[in-house]
């Protein structure tokens, strides 16, 4: 749920008061870089479609509606379909569906303790569904709630914490008990 300064600076920005957004910027930046950096891999490709997710928010500030999600959620969406976009007009011969996959990132393998539970866990989850890594994904490594996903994924709430319950119980018996633990309790993070 937003705070009363989150919705007061959403409603200055739809008064058309612009410089508003700052501090909403500040607050979601690291977040959304993050997540889209998770999926790009390229430090210069996470920032530029960062800035494009934020140019896109603010030119389309008018179409939040509070009653339709939470501003966060709003915002993954802005920057998944913007990685979609991205991923379909400059790289016509990737696979979109990868682009959800774990990747091969160094710094999130060395956060790790064990990088053979890393490994085990990233081949585990790169043999599940798309759609259903990306829900685990954005629970797990953008710590979202089902509300958020359910926004972002154009999901229901329910299907969303059925499809995650359902992709851990079958995490849970594709992979040894101490690499699922690991991925349950790691904080990994960039």
């Amino acid at each position: 749920m937003a705070t009363t300064d989150e919705q007061s600076l959403i409603a200055s920005c739809q008064a058309g008061n612009l410089e508003d957004f700052d501090p909403l910027y500040r607050t979601y930046i690291q977040q959304i870089y993050g997540f889209i950096y998770r999926r790009t891999l390229v430090r210069q490709t996470a920032e530029d479609l960062t800035s494009i997710t934020f140019m896109k928010a603010l030119q389309k500030i008018d179409s939040y509606s509070g009653d339709k999600g939470v501003f966060a959620a709003w915002l993954y969406r802005i920057a998944r379909n913007t990685i979609t976009d991205y991923y379909r007009t400059n790289h016509e011969h990737t696979d979109i569906e990868t682009v959800w996959d774990l990747s091969e990132d160094n710094r999130m393998s060395e956060t790790l303790d064990d990088k053979q539970a890393y490994l085990l866990v990233r081949g585990a989850l790169q043999k599940l569904e798309p759609e259903k890594r990306d829900i685990v994904m954005l629970r797990m490594w953008d710590g979202l709630s089902y509300k958020e996903i359910a926004v972002i994924t154009g999901k229901t709430e329910t299907n969303c914490k059925v499809i995650f319950s359902r992709s851990l119980d079958w995490l849970r018996k594709e992979i040894p008990l101490a690499a699922f633990l690991l991925l349950l309790f790691s904080p990994i993070r960039l």
